[in-house]
C-alpha cells in the first residue's frame, strides 16, 4: 500500500502519506489500518516513527483507536461539520473535464512555482524518488499512473499549502482516468516522464517562474492529448 521512505524523512512524512490516502478516498472511513510492525516495514522506518505518525493523526481526528479484541487503528469518518477536512473526490462527470484542465492548469503551476520557493530538501529527495518510480513503471499502465499522480501530489506537498494539497488529492480519481486515456498513444509514458524530470529540474534549481512554465507547458500537453470530449 505505502511507498518506503528514506532515512532523512521523518514522522511528518509517514503521516503525511498516511493523510494523503484518505483525503483521496483509497483508506475509507472505518477501515482498519495495518499494525505498527507493518507500516514500519511497508514504510522502511522504525516502529517509533509510525507509532508518532499515528498519534498526529489522531489528533488531527483522521485516525481513532479501537481497544481490546478486533482493536486497531481506524480511519475516522468525517465530521459533517468539518467538510473541508477530508473533501469529496471531484469527478468529471460532475464538472467536465474542461472545467478540470482549467483548474489544474491554474492551481499546479503556482504549486511548482511554490515548491521551487518553499520545498525542503527531503521534499526535492521525495519528487526524485517519484521521478524514478515513474521511470521503472513505464510499461506497467496501473503502476505509472500512481507514479504519474504520486509527482504531483508531492509538489503540491513542497508548495507547503495545504489547501492547495487538499484540492489536488480530490481530483485524484479524475486524473487516474484521464492519465489512463492518455498513456494509451505512443509515446505517452516517456512524454511524461520527460516533462516531469524537467519540472523536478527547475523545482530543484529553484526557479519559481520556469518551474511554473513547465507544469503548465506539461498540462497543456497532456489536455492536447486528451483531446475534445
Amino acid at each position: 500500500m505505502f511507498q518506503p521512505l528514506k532515512n532523512e524523512r521523518f514522522f511528518e512524512r509517514i503521516a503525511a502519506s498516511i493523510q494523503r490516502e484518505i483525503t483521496a478516498g483509497d483508506l475509507r472511513p472505518g477501515e482498519k489500518l495495518p499494525n505498527e510492525s507493518e507500516l514500519a516495514k511497508q514504510f522502511n522506518v522504525g516502529r517509533s516513527a509510525v507509532r508518532e505518525a499515528l498519534k498526529v493523526l489522531e489528533l488531527l481526528g483522521l485516525l481513532y483507536v479501537k481497544r481490546g479484541r478486533n482493536g486497531g487503528t481506524f480511519v475516522r469518518p468525517p465530521d459533517p461539520d468539518d467538510s473541508f477536512a477530508t473533501p469529496i473526490p471531484i469527478s468529471t462527470d460532475v464538472t467536465g473535464r474542461d472545467q478540470l484542465m482549467e483548474a489544474r492548469r491554474l492551481i499546479e503551476a503556482k504549486t511548482a512555482e511554490l515548491a521551487a520557493i518553499r520545498g525542503a530538501q527531503e521534499d526535492i529527495v521525495a519528487l526524485g524518488d517519484e521521478l524514478d518510480r515513474a521511470r521503472r513503471a513505464a510499461g506497467v499502465p496501473a503502476r505509472f499512473i500512481e507514479a504519474d499522480i504520486g509527482f504531483h501530489l508531492r509538489v503540491a506537498e513542497a508548495a507547503k499549502n495545504e489547501v492547495f494539497l487538499a484540492i489536488i488529492s480530490s481530483l485524484r480519481t479524475s486524473l487516474k482516468k484521464e492519465t489512463n486515456s492518455v498513456i494509451r498513444q505512443d509515446g505517452a509514458m516517456q512524454q511524461i516522464v520527460d516533462a516531469h524530470e524537467a519540472i523536478y529540474r527547475r523545482i530543484k534549481a529553484r526557479e519559481p517562474e520556469k518551474a511554473a512554465n513547465e507544469m503548465l507547458r506539461h498540462l497543456q500537453h497532456v489536455e492536447a492529448k486528451i483531446g475534445p470530449m
